[in-house]
């Protein structure tokens, strides 16, 4: 018997919620075979996690509701898809079972499919309209919990980065540091600073303190702010940072150059940051480096993560670093375009 039987308890035997406590059962039944083939770890002893069973339950419960009540389907939004605490309950139960960040849109693409033909056989709407509806409810509730997992994973893993990134600064000025004199006492010295930042605060404010520090024979930085500010989500502002400084320090290393220039340009959907030095350019293309040249490889996928283009210009002469990613004041936009094109 399901968590849910009391609505086949309480109700009519030809109660809507009568049919939605028999679709439950084989929905569930279904879907706990399907994962448990596929070894998914919602599935423990051949039974599914009772959390992201309640889940399940919730979501179905959700569609069948707007389903048999026969409301406007109008914008089709679930309306737990912007409820922060249900997505974070759906991360915490996705980090204990440790599993990878696509397994949830897997999960959730498996109950759709497990939950449309029951929800169309029982239901006395339309196919076209249970798949909508249900497609709301199933990936409105996933897809937030997903993001939000997604972003627990990212937030621990950049703490245990800065953790090491402080055991390597300490040992190098404790070990490395006293034996060394000259310009590889100052570099040593610069690469420890480096590591010692805080973690960056707002974009491009930190960056603009990064640029401001001198460092020992090191090129100076100047960076030039143009247009409106605009803004850029956290998660875009820590890769923009990490990506610039990364920019600057290839600069500082390995070309040595006498000067750094970064831009940061506003425009009204996007920001373009622009890193350029003088120094003696690469041996090749940097794309084509990029799968030997660890700094390279970083920033690509750095860029990735946030959707940001990238793009690397080396010559004799200098290179340049140019970075175009959208604002949010952008985001908003496509998405207000994405609501008028549906309507």
């Amino acid at each position: 018997m399901t968590d849910d039987s009391l609505l086949r308890d309480e109700a009519a035997p030809d109660s809507p919620e009568a049919g939605l406590a028999d679709a439950i059962d084989e929905i569930l039944e279904t879907a706990t075979t399907l994962l448990l083939e596929r070894g998914d770890a919602a599935v423990e002893d051949g039974q599914l996690d009772p959390v992201f069973r309640a889940h399940v339950v919730g979501i179905l419960t959700e569609a069948w509701t707007r389903l048999a009540g026969l409301r406007d389907y109008g914008h089709l939004q679930a309306p737990a898809t912007m409820d922060l605490g249900l997505m974070q309950a759906t991360a915490d139960v996705l980090l204990s079972q440790g599993l990878h960040p696509a397994q949830p849109l897997v999960s959730a693409n498996l109950l759709f499919e497990t939950a449309l033909p029951v929800f169309a056989d029982r239901l006395p709407v339309p196919t076209v309209t249970v798949a909508l509806v249900l497609h709301s409810s199933v990936f409105g509730r996933f897809v937030p919990g997903a993001l939000a997992y997604a972003e627990t994973l990212r937030t621990q893993l950049s703490g245990v980065q800065r953790v090491s990134e402080l055991r390597l600064a300490r040992q190098l000025r404790e070990t490395v540091l006293p034996s060394l004199a000259g310009d590889d006492a100052a570099l040593v010295d610069a690469i420890a600073w480096d590591l010692e930042r805080p973690a960056p605060a707002g974009f491009p404010d930190a960056l603009m303190d990064y640029a401001a520090h001198e460092l020992a024979g090191a090129a100076p930085v100047e960076v030039t702010e143009i247009g409106t500010r605009g803004a850029v989500s956290a998660p875009a502002a820590a890769e923009l940072h990490a990506i610039a400084v990364e920019a600057i320090r290839n600069a500082r290393r390995h070309a040595r150059a006498s000067r750094i220039d970064v831009v940061v340009l506003w425009r009204p959907s996007t920001l373009v940051l622009t890193v350029t030095d003088d120094g003696t350019g690469a041996a090749a293309p940097l794309e084509e480096l990029a799968a030997t040249t660890f700094g390279v490889a970083s920033m690509r996928q750095r860029a990735a993560l946030v959707h940001a283009r990238i793009r690397f210009e080396t010559h004799e002469t200098g290179t340049t670093v140019t970075l175009t990613c959208p604002t949010t004041a952008g985001a908003e936009t496509d998405r207000e375009a994405n609501t008028d094109a549906r309507a």
